[in-house]
């Protein structure tokens, strides 16, 4: 499975965050705000919109995928528009999320079950994700995404 293709999985499936409910677990005073943000990344992807995507992300934010790490631009310039089709394209579940906040600094760590067609391609995957906020002037904004997938065991 290429990399670009795995970019487009895992960042379809966050969007999932808003549009089904899971079971949710919170050791944070702010998980209103902090969920807030993370969700707004994954809609801004499926709604296409590049700019709100990338304003959620600070200057020196990572995205950490299938062993690389790329930077804010080179996820804006090499793998955001795959990430946007495959949001638009392909439905999933979340499973379960749990939000975590010492002080200025917060993550959300998910799972989801991800099933449809991308490019011609059945997916039916399990996959996991990590977003590291931090409190800004601005509000939280995403720090890091780290996402890992694999195919989801036939029942």
């Amino acid at each position: 499975m290429n990399r670009s293709y795995l970019t487009a999985l895992i960042s379809a499936l966050a969007f999932l965050f808003a549009s089904f409910p899971a079971r949710s677990e919170s050791s944070s005073p702010d998980a209103t705000a902090i969920t807030a943000a993370a969700d707004a990344f994954h809609q801004a992807l499926a709604a296409g919109d590049e700019a709100r995507a990338m304003s959620l992300l600070s200057p020196d934010a990572l995205i950490v995928e299938a062993g690389t790490v790329q930077t804010r631009a080179e996820y804006q310039s090499e793998h955001l528009k795959e990430d946007i089709s495959f949001a638009r394209e392909v439905p999933g579940k979340q499973t379960s999320r749990k939000i975590a906040q010492a002080g200025d600094v917060a993550w959300v760590t998910s799972t989801f079950r991800v099933m449809g067609k991308f490019h011609d391609k059945a997916i039916d995957n399990v996959a996991g994700e990590t977003v590291i906020l931090t409190r800004t002037a601005d509000g939280w904004r995403i720090r890091t995404i780290h996402w890992s997938s694999h195919k989801a065991v036939k029942e």
